[in-house]
C-alpha cells in the first residue's frame, strides 16, 4: 500500500493529518452514509462543572499518592505514560495484580481506587483488603471513590478517565480544552477535517500498524487498537518502528504523535503511509472519530457482547513441558505445532495473553517473534474476551495457572474464576464461527512463557536458515 506520506495536510486545533488525500469533493461522497454516526464513548468527557470539586479532592486527598483505576483504563494509561505521572490500571485484573496490591500494606495505605461503574466486584475486595488491614469504614470510604451513588464523595458516572488523572496530578482541563477546540472539525462541512481524512485512509485498509514516532505520546496506540477492531480492521502496535509487522503489502502504517511529519520516525524501520500528529486531547477525539467513520463505511459488524462459560471439563490434548495444549491437530513438540498452526493462518493471528500485564510481561516478546516467523500481521490483546470481528483471523490463546485466586465477597465465584469463564466464552465464539484456535495453559507461568518464547525463537531460526 503505498499513500505520499505528504500529499495533503489537513489540520484542526493543532492537529493534522498527513498522508491521506484532501477534503476537497469527499464530503459529497460520505455524509450521506455518516449521518447519525456515533463515535462511542469519550474518555474526556468531563462536565466543566466538576473541575472545581476535582481539584478540592485531590488537595483533600493529597497523601495518597499512588492513584489505581479499576476499569478500563487503556486511555488513562496513555495520559499517565505520556505526562509522566504514575496510574495503576486494574481492568478485569489478573488475581496476581490484586494481590500485590492488597498484600503491600504501605502501598495500600498510600493509594485511593476510582471505580468504573461495572467495577463492584472489585470494590467489594479492596473493601474487604481494607477492613483486614485494621482501618474503620470511614477510614475505608477515604481511600475508595465511587462515582456514582449514595456514598459517592463525586457524582461523575462515567467519567473515570480525567477524575483518576486529575487525582495523579494531571491537568484535566488542559486535556478537555484540547479535545473541545477540535470537536467543531468533526461536523465541518467544509474545510480541513482530519479525522474525516484518517477514516477514509483506515477505511481502505485491513492491517493497521500503529508506531509511536517518539515525540513524546506513549501508550495511544494500545488505547486505539480496540477501536479498530470494532471497525473491522486488524491493529498491530508496534514494539518499535523497526518491530516485525510494521511494513507489508496489505498493512497501512500509521504513525502517531506530537509533532513530527510523515516519513520522520527516528529509530529506522518505519516509513509511514500516514501520519497523525497533534495535542494528546485532540489525539483522542480525531482517532475516536476516525475509527467510527472507518467502521461504518467498511460496514463492520457490531463486537458481540461480553459472555461467561462454563470451564470445567476441558482436558489437554497432550502436555510439553509446562505447556498444555488444547487442539484437534496432530501431536507434536511445542515448536513444531507452533509452525503448522502459523503456516495457516487466516488473514491474520491474533495472540490473546490471558495473564498479568506485570509478572506475566515477557510474554509480550511473542507477538514480533510470530510476526517475524509467519510473515503475517499479528496482533497481542490481553483481554479475556477478546475474539475480534469474527469474520477473520487466526486465534491463539494463553491462559494461566492461579496458584492463589481472590475470593469475591458476597459472591460465589473469584476474580480468576471470572477470567478463566470469559476466556471459555471466547472460544466458543471462535469455534462457532469456524476461526483456527489454539489455546496453550501455562501450568507454571514464568516457565510456561520463557518455554513458549523458545518454541517462537525456533520457527525465526529455521525461517532465516
Amino acid at each position: 500500500m503505498t499513500i505520499d506520506p505528504l500529499a495533503a495536510v489537513e489540520a484542526a486545533a493543532g492537529l493534522a493529518v498527513f498522508g491521506a488525500p484532501a477534503t476537497a469533493s469527499r464530503h459529497g461522497r460520505v455524509d450521506a452514509r455518516l449521518a447519525g454516526l456515533d463515535a462511542g464513548p469519550d474518555p474526556l468527557a468531563l462536565d466543566p462543572a466538576l473541575l472545581p470539586q476535582l481539584a478540592e479532592l485531590h488537595e483533600e486527598l493529597g497523601d495518597l499518592d499512588h492513584v489505581v483505576l479499576a476499569g478500563p483504563g487503556r486511555a488513562a494509561e496513555a495520559i499517565a505514560r505520556t505526562l509522566g505521572r504514575r496510574l495503576t490500571v486494574l481492568d478485569d485484573p489478573d488475581p496476581r495484580q490484586v494481590l500485590g496490591l492488597t498484600r503491600d500494606r504501605d502501598l495500600m495505605c498510600r493509594s485511593v481506587t476510582v471505580f468504573a461503574e461495572d467495577a463492584g466486584d472489585l470494590h467489594r475486595v479492596l473493601h474487604r483488603a481494607y477492613l483486614d488491614l485494621g482501618l474503620t469504614e470511614a477510614e475505608t470510604a477515604r481511600h475508595l471513590l465511587p462515582l456514582g451513588g449514595s456514598d459517592a464523595l463525586l457524582e461523575a458516572p462515567g467519567q473515570e478517565t480525567l477524575v483518576a488523572a486529575t487525582l495523579a496530578g494531571i491537568d484535566a482541563g488542559e486535556l478537555t480544552g484540547q479535545s473541545a477546540a477540535f470537536a467543531p472539525s468533526v461536523r465541518a462541512a467544509t474545510g480541513d477535517n482530519p479525522a474525516l481524512a484518517l477514516g477514509l485512509a483506515l477505511a481502505g485498509a485491513d492491517a493497521v500498524a500503529l508506531v509511536a514516532d517518539g515525540s513524546g505520546l506513549e501508550g495511544l496506540g494500545e488505547w486505539a487498537a480496540p477501536l479498530l477492531t470494532a471497525a473491522g480492521l486488524v491493529p498491530v502496535v508496534a514494539e518499535a518502528p523497526d518491530s516485525p509487522g510494521v511494513r507489508g503489502e496489505d498493512v497501512l502504517t500509521v504513525s502517531y504523535g506530537g509533532s513530527l511529519r510523515a516519513g520522520s520516525v527516528p529509530g529506522g524501520g518505519a516509513r509511514p503511509d500516514v501520519a497523525v500528529n497533534g495535542p494528546l486531547g485532540a489525539q483522542f477525539a480525531a482517532w475516536r472519530w476516525a475509527a467510527a467513520i472507518a467502521g461504518r463505511l467498511r460496514g463492520a459488524e457490531p463486537p458481540p457482547p461480553p459472555g461467561n462459560a462454563a470451564v470445567d471439563g476441558e482436558a489437554p490434548s497432550w502436555t510439553d513441558g509446562a505447556v498444555e495444549i488444547f487442539t484437534t491437530r496432530p501431536r507434536t513438540d511445542l515448536s513444531t505445532l507452533l509452525r503448522e498452526f502459523g503456516s495457516d493462518i487466516h488473514d491474520h493471528l491474533s495472540v490473546v495473553a490471558v495473564l498479568d500485564p506485570v509478572t506475566d510481561a515477557e510474554v509480550a516478546a511473542l507477538r514480533p517473534l510470530l510476526a517475524a516467523a509467519t510473515g503475517r500481521p499479528v496482533t497481542l490483546d490481553r483481554d479475556p474476551g477478546h475474539v475480534g470481528d469474527l469474520r477473520n483471523g487466526s486465534f491463539l490463546q494463553i491462559t494461566g495457572a492461579d496458584p492463589e485466586d481472590v475470593d469475591v465477597p458476597g459472591r460465589a465465584y473469584t476474580l480468576g474464576g471470572s477470567r478463566s469463564r470469559r476466556a471459555a466464552a471466547a472460544r466458543q465464539a471462535l469455534t462457532r464461527r469456524g476461526r483456527p484456535l489454539l489455546r496453550l495453559h501455562l501450568t507454571d507461568r514464568r516457565r510456561g512463557v520463557r518455554q513458549l518464547l523458545a518454541a517462537a525463537g525456533m520457527l525465526q531460526a529455521r525461517a532465516c536458515g
